[in-house]
């Protein structure tokens, strides 16, 4: 089956996600991202001819034009936790956590990513094997991953570039930063990501003055009914259901915030930067600490010595990158969501694999 791939937005940048995937007289959406900057849109000429639009996961960057699908009457590919950030009217076709569904012929499989809830890589069964990860993670001990099937083409989350450095040195440095703080500290964070889990290491540590939001609240409630066990640990929604009654309370007065939005440009995090701004706290009794990707307003407070800036891996190493490219003995590697894709180039055995193109056949 002849079938190639348009990646639309992504590729060469830390842009919004967006792909294309054409076949015979189908065309698909892959992701609908805006952002993560403000000036990253989504453009409404991508949606001409779409039949059908797939989904990976709820952040901004891959779901943030959702209203333009619904509003073109689209149909939406995605899991059911993924639905529920959906605006209302969204005609929704349920992806299975870890199955596989029949579409127009073509066998979609899905699998958890270890990135956030209700999160899912796409592979389909088309050109000896498409397999789009969306955004991934294998180190995590809280988020389900699954390993992908083989894949001649693989467009692969390649967001922190040549990195290694790992989570368990992350956290170190994370701890350690937090020592060296006196007073309050925020922690912006994407509900459906690392706010829960940030929470359960602080419990691990003995620092159980945290406290998180409303929005970052739900998300826990979320991964304690019954589609929780579908993406997240069982020791994790264990440890999570004993500490349920004193994340449903908010107190801002807590040493460790955690709070939404993760760029902290709204959201209880923005609020919160305002009214400590405007008290004369901020660097003094009142921190922030970001621990994933930072907008300019962001870059700015780190820059002025007002914000600390210490990762928290979601995304994948360069091994990891690696790794999944060959086990799924890919012939087509597209790392994306990088500005120096070309770096894999100097990989061993990725010369000639290398797919830099935006667009290219399967």
């Amino acid at each position: 089956m002849s079938a190639r791939m348009r990646v639309l937005s992504g590729l060469g940048e830390k842009g919004p996600a967006c792909l294309r995937l054409e076949f015979f007289n189908r065309r698909w959406l892959l992701d609908c991202g805006v952002g993560p900057e403000s000036d990253q849109g989504f453009d409404p000429a991508w949606l001409n001819k779409v039949n059908a639009v797939f989904i990976t996961h709820d952040h901004i960057d891959h779901i943030g034009a959702a209203g333009e699908i619904v509003d073109a009457g689209l149909p939406i590919y995605c899991t059911e936790v993924t639905a529920r950030s959906l605006p209302k009217g969204a005609n929704v076709i349920s992806l299975p956590p870890y199955g596989e569904i029949q579409v127009d012929g073509v066998t979609v499989t899905t699998g958890r990513t270890g990135h956030s809830f209700g999160g899912v890589w796409l592979h389909f069964e088309l050109g000896g094997g498409v397999l789009y990860s969306g955004d991934f993670c294998q180190e995590s001990d809280y988020f389900l991953y699954d390993t992908p099937p083989d894949a001649a083409t693989v467009l692969l989350d390649a967001s922190y570039g040549m990195e290694q450095l790992t989570q368990q040195v992350r956290i170190d440095s994370l701890l350690t930063t937090m020592t060296k703080l006196d007073g309050q500290i925020l922690f912006p964070v994407p509900p459906s990501g690392r706010a829960a889990e940030m929470a359960l290491l602080f419990e691990r540590h003995g620092l159980t003055d945290w406290s998180m939001d409303d929005r970052c609240y739900g998300q826990v409630k979320q991964v304690l009914d019954a589609h929780g066990s579908d993406y997240v640990a069982s020791d994790a929604i264990r440890q999570l259901r004993s500490l349920k009654d004193k994340a449903k309370h908010f107190n801002p007065d807590a040493r460790l915030l955690l709070c939404h939005a993760p760029c902290a440009t709204f959201g209880k995090a923005r609020e919160l930067i305002d009214q400590w701004q405007d008290a004369g706290r901020m660097g003094a009794s009142a921190h922030v600490i970001f621990t994933g990707f930072m907008p300019i307003e962001a870059r700015k407070m780190v820059e002025k010595g007002h914000a600390h800036f210490r990762r928290w891996n979601v995304h994948p190493l360069a091994s990891h990158v690696i790794d999944l490219a060959n086990q799924c003995h890919a012939m087509q590697v597209v790392p994306l969501f990088t500005s120096r894709p070309e770096d894999f180039g100097l990989v061993d055995g990725f010369d000639g694999r290398l797919q830099l193109a935006d667009r290219f056949y399967l």
